[in-house]
């Protein structure tokens, strides 16, 4: 048996690292001190042997359990029959005494070997602790809790091979214990066919959000396509904890059964529900088909291509947090700078590139190319200015940008030139306003302005209707003849002929119609 082959089985307590290193001890232990008190070297060298062994197994705890369990068992028959060929015929009762005590420990560590490869020991303790379980009276105040029970611990110890047990819990009315024997069952790696549809089937039958987190959570480890496709049916459950837990599970083992979740998770980040939720994992590593996949839905409309950036972004800082890939600095900048990655995509990527100090200055300034989408180069203008409000570049980006016909991208610029450069546009602080309204109209006017050259200090709003004038009455108003009575026609003044001029004024041209007009 090879050293490197001994991984270790499974996590266990400290007490049972303890029990591991004394059952592995006691046949050198013995042989050791028999060979000091009778002076014996074989007993030495059989201690020597012992204490080889025991090392080889050091990774293998626990060692009392199937496989390591029988090789324990031959251990001590070893140490036995070393102990008792050169001592034959011995009447120190220490040597009786360890022999007992080496063949007491074998036949022992034989019995419960037995018992746990039928399946005797484990069942009878997971009977025992779903027993407590269900005469339990006093549960915690939250629902989810149930899951860090003690009992709950010792019960997924328990059923790590026999879950019978455990599926029984689920038939019972209290969701307390459907949360504790769900939470047994937690990234359970083996099922035998009919265990997890059950537990799908309770999953969605449950008006209980712990308890279906709790079964996403034990589905975690499934590999059956319809399993998965099942627990990415929970990324739309109504409860943020049951998708949360949902997008947990899918991303274990996620490289294998990402095709499986592929459908359920693109539906998830279309659903209009959760448009507002941005990034669907928010912890662990998405695989490379799915970065793929979210690069491809980061082209469609909303809500699918915004979550799906958000997505992607998140996985994004978490990669560049951890530091593993040194190469991911420059491979976003390359996509930043892709003219044929959709813009949204492109901007979000600068924004996390800024983030982590690897936007330099010659980024910066291919940003804000022409041939570069305008969403791109007002990112660019605005980073720009904030490093030196006098930079003439970003300046002049924000004037072209400001001289487009779209009233979204003025707004846009008037943030950046009030926020950043101190200028007063009249820009509502907080959202703002909807690019058809009468003051996205008025900013958008006074952005113009600024672009083209206009001092900001001259730029002012439109005015409109003055309050509390009332119309003036035409008997009231000095020089104008009052208002003519209804139904009447005021006569048409009779203008007298004008007497023929003489000498040289003659000459000059008359008016048409033949009347003189008065200047």
């Amino acid at each position: 048996m090879a050293w490197s082959s001994l991984a270790p089985r499974r996590e266990i307590s400290l007490v049972g690292w303890a029990v591991s290193l004394c059952l592995l001890a006691v046949p050198g232990a013995v042989l050791g001190v028999l060979a000091y008190r009778t002076n014996l070297l074989p007993l030495a060298a059989g201690a020597g042997v012992q204490v080889m062994f025991a090392a080889v197994f050091l990774r293998a705890h626990p060692v009392w359990r199937p496989p390591v369990s029988a090789s324990l068992v031959v251990l001590y028959l070893i140490g036995l029959a070393w102990l008792w060929l050169p001592t034959r015929g011995s009447t120190d009762w220490a040597v009786h005494v360890g022999q007992a005590v080496l063949l007491l420990s074998a036949v022992v560590l034989a019995a419960f070997h037995d018992l746990t490869r039928t399946g005797a020991e484990p069942l009878r303790r997971a009977n025992k602790w779903c027993g407590r379980l269900v005469s339990r009276s006093h549960w915690p105040m939250q629902l989810a809790d149930c899951r860090t029970l003690p009992e709950v611990s010792a019960l997924r110890e328990a059923v790590r091979d026999e879950v019978r047990p455990v599926l029984a819990l689920l038939s019972d009315p209290r969701p307390e214990v459907q949360c504790a024997a769900l939470g047994a069952l937690e990234y359970r790696p083996h099922w035998q066919p009919g265990e997890a549809e059950l537990v799908l089937k309770t999953a969605r039958e449950s008006a209980e959000p712990a308890v279906r987190a709790s079964a996403a959570y034990a589905l975690a480890a499934v590999d059956v396509a319809d399993l998965v496709a099942g627990l990415a049916v929970m990324l739309r459950d109504p409860a943020p904890e049951v998708r949360a837990a949902a997008a947990e599970s899918l991303l274990w083992d996620a490289d294998a059964r990402w095709p499986f979740a592929r459908d359920g998770v693109r539906e998830a980040l279309a659903d209009p529900r959760f448009a507002d939720e941005g990034s669907l994992f928010s912890t662990g590593r998405v695989p490379v088909a799915a970065v793929a996949d979210l690069m491809t839905w980061a082209e469609e409309h909303a809500p699918l291509a915004p979550r799906a950036i958000h997505t992607l972004i998140d996985q994004y800082h978490r990669d560049l947090t951890d530091g593993e890939r040194p190469e991911l600095g420059s491979q976003l900048a390359a996509v930043m700078l892709d003219p044929n990655a959709p813009p949204a995509l492109r901007v979000e990527l600068a924004a996390l590139l800024r983030d982590h100090h690897l936007l330099s200055p010659d980024l910066l300034d291919r940003l804000t190319n022409m041939d570069q989408p305008g969403p791109i180069r007002l990112f660019a203008a605005e980073q720009m200015l904030r490093i030196n409000p006098h930079d003439p570049d970003g300046v002049d980006v924000l004037r072209g940008l400001a001289r487009q016909p779209n009233r979204e991208m003025a707004l846009s610029v008037a943030a950046v030139l009030q926020n950043v450069l101190g200028l007063e546009l009249g820009l509502p602080v907080g959202e703002r306003p909807a690019p058809t309204s009468k003051a996205a109209a008025d900013v958008a006017r006074r952005v113009l302005l600024w672009a083209n050259g206009a001092n900001p200090d001259t730029i002012r709003s439109t005015p409109g209707p003055m309050p509390g004038l009332r119309g003036l009455s035409r008997t009231g108003a000095p020089g104008l003849p009052p208002r003519s009575h209804a139904g009447t026609v005021p006569a048409t003044p009779v203008i007298p002929p004008t007497p023929p001029p003489h000498g040289d004024a003659a000459d000059a041209p008359r008016p048409r119609g033949g009347s003189s007009a008065v200047f």
